[in-house]
């Protein structure tokens, strides 16, 4: 038996409250997604993020400040890609580049004479420096090169 006090126009009412909150639901959920190229750029940044830390510790100013030296007298070849996956022929190289620095230094010797390093210090030559150019008296780090050794995997 129907009961007196359902009021037919209540109940529409009361579904179409229904509808309109769950319409309402739906759209703040589209509008809140990201679009594909919001996605993109937040995984591109993500990128340049993580790579950052070893740009900024494999940069001039670092070597600069490293070997004090200033940053023309620090010298960082192009980094090889002839071992990288999208390389031509597309694949597997089986090799990867490791950096090494090497530095020039030059002193005066004990008996007076400028002498210069190509190794790091292990083996010592004399030169004659240009004009007006002092010479320090220990050993002095001139100039870093940073260049790149190919390693077979």
């Amino acid at each position: 038996m129907p009961d007196i006090d359902d009021d037919p126009l209540q109940d529409v009412e009361s579904a179409v409250r229904d509808v309109e909150s769950a319409v309402h639901r739906v759209e703040e959920a589209v509008k809140d997604r990201w679009s594909w190229l919001q996605q993109l750029g937040v995984i591109v940044i993500g990128v340049f993020l993580w790579s950052l830390p070893g740009m900024v510790w494999h940069s001039k100013w670092r070597y600069a400040g490293a070997y004090g030296v200033t940053l023309d007298k620090v010298h960082i070849d192009k980094h090889p890609h002839d071992c990288a996956f999208l390389a031509a022929p597309l694949g597997e190289k089986y090799c990867h580049y490791e950096r090494t620095v090497s530095t020039v230094r030059w002193a005066t010797s004990t008996t007076g004479q400028p002498i210069v390093s190509y190794d790091d210090g292990k083996t010592w030559s004399v030169f004659e420096p240009n004009a007006n150019v002092y010479v320090p008296k220990i050993s002095t780090v001139e100039e870093v090169y940073v260049s790149w050794e190919k390693k077979d995997d």
